[in-house]
């Protein structure tokens, strides 16, 4: 996205720091503003997450090949990385679900940065490409019980409880029953890209930031 210097001035600050809060997406050569964030956050993201069971003790080319993966994943999966100046902040993702209509986020909030609103922000920002972007129908936020603080955004939020689930425990604080909550997609949107096929106008889409890092 190219925006200019005015546009990024006319934000306020995020509270708490010196400059917005940005995003972007993932792109090549994202290991190297990734790697010392990750090693950082690892201990806490691999509680609840689990690719990153073994995130303690990643090299530089671990980070590599999950910045990779990620780029190579095929649609509806879409990456973002959220920052603050040239501050990584946090990293959002959606993903599919059984009905090719529904779309699911995954996120994580790097470690020094909880509980300053970035989680919501971030999931707002990718519930906005799933509703108006891509046009799907439901926007679904999943968390394992144990998650506590990922079971306040949703509620936070005022999406809807849909159901319960039980999975497989792949993350070392997980319980193996998840919680399912969801909104809908605003009535009156014009049709998204999963209906049309057609990216139009987004391909230009600019927004009132721009990314630092």
């Amino acid at each position: 996205m190219n925006v200019s210097q005015s546009q990024q001035e006319e934000l306020d600050n995020w509270p708490g720091y010196n400059h917005p809060l940005a995003c972007r997406v993932l792109r090549q050569g994202d290991q190297k503003i990734l790697y010392p964030v990750m090693k950082r956050s690892a201990k806490s993201l691999k509680g609840f997450i689990g690719w990153a069971k073994y995130a303690p003790s990643w090299d530089f080319k671990e980070v590599s090949r999950f910045v990779n993966d990620h780029l190579d994943d095929d649609f509806p999966r879409f990456h973002l990385v959220f920052s603050i100046g040239k501050q990584l902040v946090g990293f959002g993702s959606l993903a599919p679900m059984q009905s090719s209509y529904d779309i699911q986020i995954a996120l994580w909030v790097a470690c020094g940065h909880e509980g300053n609103g970035i989680g919501s922000w971030i999931v707002n920002v990718l519930e906005w490409y799933a509703f108006h972007v891509f046009g799907y129908h439901n926007f679904y936020y999943q968390h394992d019980a144990n998650n506590k603080a990922s079971a306040k955004l949703p509620q936070k939020l005022r999406y809807q409880f849909s159901h319960s689930f039980e999975d497989e425990i792949t993350a070392m604080n997980e319980s193996g029953l998840w919680y399912s909550w969801k909104k809908e997609r605003p009535q009156g949107l014009p049709p998204g890209v999963i209906e049309t096929g057609e990216w139009g106008d987004w391909v230009n889409m600019r927004f009132p930031w721009v990314s630092l890092i």
